[in-house]
């Protein structure tokens, strides 16, 4: 589930996630409904990616370190969810579609929209509350994979988005390199390549919107 998952810090260059990003895609949610695989849509259909993470512990220096981060950047940068993994020993660190997760997370806590007025709320969107409850199907990965190897499996992610990829029985991944990737906007496989700092301004030039410090947007939004 979204509160058991912290980003891991190999990904964007180690920047961390967008908080602006993180807002637009509850926002998405909140104005169009969740998208959801395990009810048969597609990613052209506007499903969500499949998360991909690593199956952490507050045993190893990896997984304290991916946590303290997320608790330090939560604590930092107003707007992000609360820090859900207190008294956790056990939890995932988010290689792929970590935006998603903390978007879903938003809805989680109820927080203050960003790009929108009020609080996120779930309302009558079953599709959304089965996946806060019960979770969405992820590939969960071995902590026991170095810091160089997470790096890599991030960057295939985001390098391979737009085409099918499916993981085997024997965990070897495969994707379809001889078939035409899924079309998608300039926004989208820009949002895939960029550290958090680019990406969040990209949000703000599609959105037509500024944001003071404290978070808060200054100019009107295209939504």
């Amino acid at each position: 589930r979204s509160c058991d998952i912290c980003p891991d810090w190999t990904n964007r260059a180690q920047t961390g996630l967008s908080l602006d990003h993180v807002h637009y895609i509850a926002t998405m949610i909140a104005q169009q409904g969740f998208k959801s695989r395990r009810r048969g849509l597609t990613v052209t259909q506007g499903a969500h990616d499949v998360p991909v993470l690593v199956r952490e512990t507050a045993d190893t220096e990896l997984g304290v370190g991916a946590r303290e981060k997320w608790r330090e950047h939560v604590a930092e940068t107003p707007g992000f969810p609360p820090f859900l993994l207190d008294g956790k020993r056990e939890f995932f660190c988010s290689l792929g579609n970590g935006h998603f997760s903390q978007a879903l997370n938003l809805f989680r806590t109820e927080a203050q929209g960003l790009w929108i007025d009020g609080n996120y709320s779930i309302g009558g969107d079953g599709a959304l509350r089965e996946a806060l409850e019960e979770g969405v199907e992820s590939v969960v990965l071995s902590n026991k994979m170095p810091v160089h190897e997470r790096k890599f499996v991030s960057e295939m992610l985001n390098r391979a988005s737009g085409r099918t990829w499916r993981v085997g029985a024997d965990g070897q991944i495969d994707i379809d390199g001889d078939v035409p990737a899924q079309s998608m906007s300039m926004f989208v496989a820009l949002s895939k390549v960029l550290d958090a700092e680019e990406l969040s301004t990209l949000v703000r030039v599609k959105l037509g919107v500024d944001v003071d410090r404290s978070g808060k947007p200054i100019t009107k939004s295209r939504l």
